[in-house]
């Protein structure tokens, strides 16, 4: 069944039921908003996407596939978690990570420490807290876009 909902950066937006993405518990300080669709900015680059809220048009996140800038991430929710989306193994599962994105990428950052977790096969989805410390709720995109000077030196 097709829907429309008016958002924040793409005015109104015309989607299907079933690309709705629900989460029990809302995202970490918007528990009432439970229904997002994750829609591409660019046709021609799936990894960087808008998590846009269908209650309110004003909500809408920068998100991204963190494999897609790191692929040594090794996000691993808990079973509860998984079992709390209807996930079997971490194979049903989909990544993305909020981020703050700047007009300079350097200055960037990507919450690595609380990934957003979808379940592919009912896009029941929620954002999680990582035990692992090696991951920041700020991971700077700076340590991964090369530096101009050391491109130059390496020419």
């Amino acid at each position: 069944m097709t829907k429309q909902c008016d958002t924040k950066y793409f005015g109104t937006y015309t989607y299907e039921q079933k690309e709705v993405l629900f989460f029990q518990n809302g995202l970490f300080g918007f528990e009432e908003e439970k229904e997002f669709l994750l829609i591409q900015f660019d046709k021609k680059n799936e990894n960087v996407l808008c998590l846009q809220s269908l209650k309110d048009p004003n909500i809408a996140f920068f998100v991204v596939d963190p494999f897609a800038f790191l692929p040594e991430y090794r996000p691993l929710p808990s079973q509860k978690e998984m079992d709390s989306i209807g996930a079997k193994g971490i194979g049903d599962l989909f990544f993305y990570v909020i981020c703050r994105m700047t007009d300079d990428i350097r200055t960037s950052t990507a919450n690595l420490k609380c990934p957003i977790i979808i379940n592919l096969h009912n896009n029941e989805a929620m954002q999680v807290i990582l035990d692992d410390t090696a991951y920041q709720f700020r991971h700077s995109f700076s340590a991964l876009v090369p530096n101009e000077e050391e491109e130059d030196a390496s020419c």
